[in-house]
Protein backbone atom coordinates (compact mmCIF):
# COMPACT_ATOMS: atom_id res chain seq x y z
CA UNK A 1 0.00 0.00 0.00
CA UNK A 2 2.69 2.31 1.04
CA UNK A 3 4.95 1.45 -2.40
CA UNK A 4 1.57 2.43 -4.91
CA UNK A 5 0.90 6.02 -2.63
CA UNK A 6 4.36 6.92 -3.38
CA UNK A 7 3.84 6.07 -7.11
CA UNK A 8 0.52 8.07 -7.13
CA UNK A 9 2.48 11.04 -5.09
CA UNK A 10 5.39 10.87 -7.71
CA UNK A 11 3.46 10.20 -11.17
CA UNK A 12 1.03 13.67 -9.49
CA UNK A 13 4.58 15.37 -9.04
CA UNK A 14 5.92 14.48 -12.65
CA UNK A 15 2.52 15.60 -13.62
CA UNK A 16 2.34 19.05 -11.73
CA UNK A 17 6.14 19.81 -13.13
CA UNK A 18 5.12 18.99 -17.12
CA UNK A 19 2.20 21.30 -16.80
CA UNK A 20 3.98 23.83 -15.45
CA UNK A 21 7.03 23.37 -17.92
CA UNK A 22 3.91 23.44 -20.38
CA UNK A 23 2.39 26.92 -19.35
CA UNK A 24 5.85 28.34 -19.06
CA UNK A 25 6.55 27.27 -22.88
CA UNK A 26 3.11 28.40 -24.19
CA UNK A 27 3.50 31.90 -22.44
CA UNK A 28 6.75 32.65 -24.21
CA UNK A 29 5.86 31.66 -27.75
CA UNK A 30 2.29 32.49 -27.49
CA UNK A 31 2.92 36.42 -28.57
CA UNK A 32 5.69 35.25 -31.34
CA UNK A 33 3.15 32.91 -33.33
CA UNK A 34 0.56 35.46 -32.62
CA UNK A 35 2.89 38.38 -34.28
CA UNK A 36 4.09 35.80 -36.99
CA UNK A 37 0.58 35.38 -37.90
CA UNK A 38 -0.21 39.08 -37.92
CA UNK A 39 3.05 39.40 -40.28
CA UNK A 40 1.73 36.12 -42.59
CA UNK A 41 -1.71 38.03 -43.24
CA UNK A 42 -0.19 41.52 -43.67
CA UNK A 43 2.04 40.15 -46.12
CA UNK A 44 -0.85 37.74 -47.68
CA UNK A 45 -2.73 41.33 -48.15
CA UNK A 46 -0.49 43.12 -50.02
CA UNK A 47 0.34 40.28 -52.65
CA UNK A 48 -3.31 39.70 -53.45
CA UNK A 49 -4.50 43.53 -53.27
CA UNK A 50 -5.14 44.83 -57.12
CA UNK A 51 -2.00 45.63 -58.72
CA UNK A 52 -3.18 49.66 -58.97
CA UNK A 53 -3.02 50.28 -55.55
CA UNK A 54 -0.63 52.74 -54.21
CA UNK A 55 -2.19 53.02 -50.55
CA UNK A 56 -3.34 50.69 -47.56
CA UNK A 57 -5.51 51.00 -44.90
CA UNK A 58 -6.80 48.08 -41.93
CA UNK A 59 -9.89 47.93 -40.63
CA UNK A 60 -11.51 45.69 -38.19
CA UNK A 61 -14.88 44.29 -38.37
CA UNK A 62 -16.96 41.78 -35.86
CA UNK A 63 -16.18 37.93 -36.52
CA UNK A 64 -18.76 36.10 -38.36
CA UNK A 65 -20.39 34.92 -35.17
CA UNK A 66 -21.10 36.92 -31.96
CA UNK A 67 -17.87 34.88 -29.96
CA UNK A 68 -15.85 35.13 -32.93
CA UNK A 69 -12.42 37.27 -32.74
CA UNK A 70 -12.70 40.34 -34.23
CA UNK A 71 -11.22 40.68 -38.56
CA UNK A 72 -8.70 42.68 -39.79
CA UNK A 73 -9.78 43.86 -43.09
CA UNK A 74 -7.27 45.61 -45.80
CA UNK A 75 -8.56 48.67 -48.27
CA UNK A 76 -6.42 49.26 -51.13
CA UNK A 77 -6.54 52.79 -52.50
CA UNK A 78 -5.43 53.61 -56.17
CA UNK A 79 -3.98 57.14 -55.36
CA UNK A 80 -1.72 58.22 -52.30
CA UNK A 81 -4.69 60.39 -50.71
CA UNK A 82 -7.08 57.55 -50.36
CA UNK A 83 -9.61 59.09 -52.34
CA UNK A 84 -9.75 56.15 -54.87
CA UNK A 85 -10.64 52.97 -53.82
CA UNK A 86 -9.08 50.07 -55.90
CA UNK A 87 -9.75 46.92 -53.89
CA UNK A 88 -9.85 44.62 -51.34
CA UNK A 89 -7.99 41.70 -49.38
CA UNK A 90 -9.69 40.06 -46.50
CA UNK A 91 -9.56 36.70 -45.01
CA UNK A 92 -12.09 34.06 -46.21
CA UNK A 93 -13.01 30.94 -43.82
CA UNK A 94 -14.61 27.70 -44.64
CA UNK A 95 -14.78 24.74 -42.17
CA UNK A 96 -15.98 22.65 -44.74
CA UNK A 97 -12.56 21.37 -46.16
CA UNK A 98 -11.56 17.44 -46.04
CA UNK A 99 -8.89 18.40 -43.45
CA UNK A 100 -10.91 20.68 -41.50
CA UNK A 101 -11.05 24.66 -41.46
CA UNK A 102 -9.73 26.03 -44.57
CA UNK A 103 -8.55 30.04 -44.64
CA UNK A 104 -7.55 31.97 -47.53
CA UNK A 105 -6.31 35.66 -48.22
CA UNK A 106 -8.74 36.64 -50.71
CA UNK A 107 -7.96 39.78 -53.00
CA UNK A 108 -10.78 41.81 -54.35
CA UNK A 109 -11.85 44.27 -57.08
CA UNK A 110 -14.55 47.05 -56.10
CA UNK A 111 -16.81 45.04 -57.61
CA UNK A 112 -16.39 41.76 -55.67
CA UNK A 113 -14.34 39.91 -58.38
CA UNK A 114 -11.65 37.88 -57.39
CA UNK A 115 -7.96 39.24 -57.62
CA UNK A 116 -6.13 35.99 -56.65
CA UNK A 117 -5.88 34.73 -53.11
CA UNK A 118 -3.45 33.29 -50.83
CA UNK A 119 -3.45 30.17 -48.57
CA UNK A 120 -3.29 30.98 -45.01
CA UNK A 121 -3.97 27.83 -43.30
CA UNK A 122 -5.25 24.48 -44.73
CA UNK A 123 -4.91 20.41 -43.87
CA UNK A 124 -5.76 18.99 -46.99
CA UNK A 125 -4.52 15.66 -48.46
CA UNK A 126 -0.99 16.20 -50.09
CA UNK A 127 -0.96 15.57 -53.78
CA UNK A 128 -4.38 16.26 -54.04
CA UNK A 129 -6.63 18.90 -51.92
CA UNK A 130 -3.46 20.59 -51.26
CA UNK A 131 -3.02 21.63 -54.90
CA UNK A 132 -5.28 24.70 -53.69
CA UNK A 133 -2.36 26.73 -53.90
CA UNK A 134 -1.30 25.71 -57.42
CA UNK A 135 -1.26 28.98 -59.39
CA UNK A 136 -3.13 26.89 -62.12
CA UNK A 137 -5.89 26.40 -59.60
CA UNK A 138 -6.03 29.67 -58.06
CA UNK A 139 -5.93 31.35 -62.15
CA UNK A 140 -9.88 29.43 -62.27
CA UNK A 141 -11.13 32.21 -59.50
CA UNK A 142 -9.81 35.23 -61.51
CA UNK A 143 -12.32 37.78 -62.23
CA UNK A 144 -15.24 35.46 -60.72
CA UNK A 145 -18.22 37.04 -58.79
CA UNK A 146 -16.95 36.29 -55.12
CA UNK A 147 -20.32 35.70 -53.38
CA UNK A 148 -21.51 33.06 -56.03
CA UNK A 149 -18.68 31.11 -57.07
CA UNK A 150 -19.06 27.32 -57.45
CA UNK A 151 -17.34 24.19 -58.79
CA UNK A 152 -18.73 22.96 -62.29
CA UNK A 153 -20.74 20.27 -60.21
CA UNK A 154 -22.84 22.50 -58.43
CA UNK A 155 -23.77 24.93 -61.51
CA UNK A 156 -20.64 26.92 -61.25
CA UNK A 157 -18.05 27.98 -63.71
CA UNK A 158 -15.00 26.51 -61.37
CA UNK A 159 -13.42 23.40 -62.34
CA UNK A 160 -12.65 21.42 -59.43
CA UNK A 161 -9.67 19.67 -58.30
CA UNK A 162 -9.30 16.59 -59.33
CA UNK A 163 -10.06 13.58 -56.47
CA UNK A 164 -10.63 17.01 -54.61
CA UNK A 165 -14.18 17.98 -54.88
CA UNK A 166 -14.87 18.60 -51.13
CA UNK A 167 -11.61 21.00 -51.08
CA UNK A 168 -12.69 22.57 -54.19
CA UNK A 169 -16.07 23.48 -52.76
CA UNK A 170 -14.64 24.72 -49.41
CA UNK A 171 -11.99 26.97 -51.31
CA UNK A 172 -15.50 28.59 -53.00
CA UNK A 173 -16.68 28.62 -50.30
CA UNK A 174 -13.89 30.26 -48.30
CA UNK A 175 -13.73 33.14 -51.29
CA UNK A 176 -17.65 33.64 -51.02
CA UNK A 177 -16.97 34.26 -47.30
CA UNK A 178 -14.60 36.98 -47.73
CA UNK A 179 -17.47 38.89 -49.94
CA UNK A 180 -19.92 38.34 -47.36
CA UNK A 181 -17.37 40.01 -44.85
CA UNK A 182 -16.99 43.06 -47.35
CA UNK A 183 -20.50 43.33 -47.19
CA UNK A 184 -21.33 43.60 -43.62
CA UNK A 185 -18.06 46.04 -43.38
CA UNK A 186 -20.06 48.42 -45.95
CA UNK A 187 -23.59 47.76 -44.43
CA UNK A 188 -24.78 45.59 -47.02
CA UNK A 189 -27.29 42.40 -46.79
CA UNK A 190 -25.07 39.55 -46.36
CA UNK A 191 -25.91 36.22 -48.01
CA UNK A 192 -23.51 32.57 -48.22
CA UNK A 193 -22.54 31.32 -51.59
CA UNK A 194 -25.76 29.48 -52.66
CA UNK A 195 -27.79 33.47 -52.48
CA UNK A 196 -29.60 32.46 -49.70
CA UNK A 197 -30.08 34.85 -46.91
CA UNK A 198 -28.69 34.46 -43.42
CA UNK A 199 -28.54 36.54 -40.25
CA UNK A 200 -25.49 38.74 -39.62
CA UNK A 201 -23.55 38.34 -36.86
CA UNK A 202 -25.21 41.65 -35.59
CA UNK A 203 -28.21 44.01 -36.29
CA UNK A 204 -28.05 45.33 -40.08
CA UNK A 205 -26.91 48.94 -40.65
CA UNK A 206 -28.72 49.02 -43.96
CA UNK A 207 -26.84 50.97 -46.64
CA UNK A 208 -23.80 53.26 -46.03
CA UNK A 209 -24.79 57.03 -47.68
CA UNK A 210 -21.36 57.72 -48.23
CA UNK A 211 -17.78 56.84 -47.13
CA UNK A 212 -16.60 58.37 -44.05
CA UNK A 213 -12.97 56.73 -44.72
CA UNK A 214 -12.40 59.81 -47.19
CA UNK A 215 -10.71 63.26 -46.50
CA UNK A 216 -12.98 65.05 -48.35
CA UNK A 217 -16.05 63.94 -46.28
CA UNK A 218 -14.18 64.20 -43.24
CA UNK A 219 -13.63 68.27 -44.14
CA UNK A 220 -17.73 68.05 -44.06
CA UNK A 221 -17.66 67.89 -40.09
CA UNK A 222 -14.08 69.21 -39.13
CA UNK A 223 -14.20 73.12 -37.44
CA UNK A 224 -14.45 76.09 -39.65
CA UNK A 225 -11.12 77.13 -40.80
CA UNK A 226 -9.47 73.52 -41.90
CA UNK A 227 -8.03 73.37 -44.19
CA UNK A 228 -6.88 69.43 -45.17
CA UNK A 229 -7.64 66.40 -43.97
CA UNK A 230 -5.09 63.72 -42.91
CA UNK A 231 -6.18 60.08 -42.41
CA UNK A 232 -4.02 58.85 -38.46
CA UNK A 233 -3.43 55.06 -37.72
CA UNK A 234 -6.02 53.78 -35.98
CA UNK A 235 -7.75 50.60 -34.78
CA UNK A 236 -11.23 51.45 -35.84
CA UNK A 237 -13.38 50.29 -38.44
CA UNK A 238 -13.33 54.09 -40.52
CA UNK A 239 -10.05 55.84 -40.09
CA UNK A 240 -9.91 58.71 -37.80
CA UNK A 241 -8.64 62.54 -39.65
CA UNK A 242 -6.56 65.26 -38.26
CA UNK A 243 -7.49 69.02 -39.56
CA UNK A 244 -5.28 71.60 -39.96
CA UNK A 245 -5.49 74.86 -41.19
CA UNK A 246 -3.21 76.39 -43.87
CA UNK A 247 -0.64 77.76 -41.66
CA UNK A 248 -0.57 73.58 -40.89
CA UNK A 249 -2.06 74.13 -37.16
CA UNK A 250 -4.05 71.86 -35.60
CA UNK A 251 -7.71 72.34 -36.42
CA UNK A 252 -9.74 69.23 -35.09
CA UNK A 253 -10.41 65.87 -35.67
CA UNK A 254 -12.79 64.12 -37.15
CA UNK A 255 -13.88 60.52 -36.04
CA UNK A 256 -16.62 57.38 -36.92
CA UNK A 257 -18.76 56.05 -34.00
CA UNK A 258 -21.45 53.31 -33.77
CA UNK A 259 -24.11 52.93 -31.50
CA UNK A 260 -26.87 50.27 -31.01
CA UNK A 261 -29.76 50.05 -29.04
CA UNK A 262 -33.38 48.80 -29.06
CA UNK A 263 -36.61 50.10 -29.33
CA UNK A 264 -40.29 49.24 -30.76
CA UNK A 265 -39.45 47.78 -33.79
CA UNK A 266 -36.38 46.11 -33.19
CA UNK A 267 -32.73 46.62 -33.16
CA UNK A 268 -30.81 50.15 -34.26
CA UNK A 269 -27.52 50.46 -35.72
CA UNK A 270 -26.95 54.29 -36.18
CA UNK A 271 -23.34 55.37 -37.41
CA UNK A 272 -22.42 58.89 -37.34
CA UNK A 273 -19.21 61.12 -38.27
CA UNK A 274 -18.48 63.44 -35.52
CA UNK A 275 -16.10 66.68 -35.61
CA UNK A 276 -14.60 67.90 -32.72
CA UNK A 277 -11.87 70.57 -32.07
CA UNK A 278 -8.21 70.61 -31.57
CA UNK A 279 -8.86 69.19 -27.59
CA UNK A 280 -10.62 66.69 -28.45
CA UNK A 281 -13.73 68.10 -27.30
CA UNK A 282 -17.20 67.70 -29.91
CA UNK A 283 -17.83 70.18 -32.02
CA UNK A 284 -20.88 70.75 -33.79
CA UNK A 285 -19.97 73.55 -36.37
CA UNK A 286 -20.88 72.18 -38.74
CA UNK A 287 -22.56 69.13 -37.01
CA UNK A 288 -22.23 65.64 -37.46
CA UNK A 289 -23.20 63.50 -40.46
CA UNK A 290 -25.26 60.08 -40.36
CA UNK A 291 -23.71 57.51 -42.38
CA UNK A 292 -25.82 55.20 -42.57
CA UNK A 293 -29.47 54.62 -43.54
CA UNK A 294 -31.10 51.85 -41.46
CA UNK A 295 -33.17 49.44 -42.51
CA UNK A 296 -35.66 49.79 -39.95
CA UNK A 297 -38.87 51.86 -39.69
CA UNK A 298 -38.36 54.82 -37.45
CA UNK A 299 -41.55 55.18 -36.05
CA UNK A 300 -41.55 55.57 -31.98
CA UNK A 301 -38.03 54.94 -32.14
CA UNK A 302 -37.13 58.00 -30.96
CA UNK A 303 -35.81 56.88 -27.97
CA UNK A 304 -33.75 54.25 -29.47
CA UNK A 305 -32.17 57.10 -32.12
CA UNK A 306 -31.16 59.22 -28.91
CA UNK A 307 -29.41 56.27 -27.06
CA UNK A 308 -27.70 54.61 -30.78
CA UNK A 309 -27.04 58.35 -31.09
CA UNK A 310 -24.93 58.82 -27.76
CA UNK A 311 -23.34 55.82 -27.85
CA UNK A 312 -22.20 56.11 -31.47
CA UNK A 313 -21.07 60.04 -29.78
CA UNK A 314 -18.86 57.78 -27.56
CA UNK A 315 -17.88 55.05 -29.54
CA UNK A 316 -16.11 58.43 -31.60
CA UNK A 317 -14.25 59.75 -28.39
CA UNK A 318 -12.96 56.41 -28.04
CA UNK A 319 -11.12 56.15 -30.71
CA UNK A 320 -9.55 60.10 -29.74
CA UNK A 321 -7.91 58.79 -27.13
Amino acid sequence: MKKILQLILSLTLISAVCAAVLAIVNNATKERIANLATLKANNAARAVLPASVKAIDSRTIPGDAPDDAEITVFVGYADDAKTQLAGYAVPGLSKKGYGGAIQLMVGLNPDRTVVTYQVLAAGETPGLGSNLSTPAFIARFKDQPAASVKVTKDGGKIEALTSATITSRAVCDAVANAAQRIDRMEGKTVSDSTGEGRAPARPPEGKLLFDPSTPQEALKVLPKGTATATALPGKGRFPVFEGKDAAGKTTGYAAVGTGTATGPNGDLVIIYQFGFNAKRAPSFNPPPRMVNQPPIEMTDMENAQRMAYNAALQDALSQLR
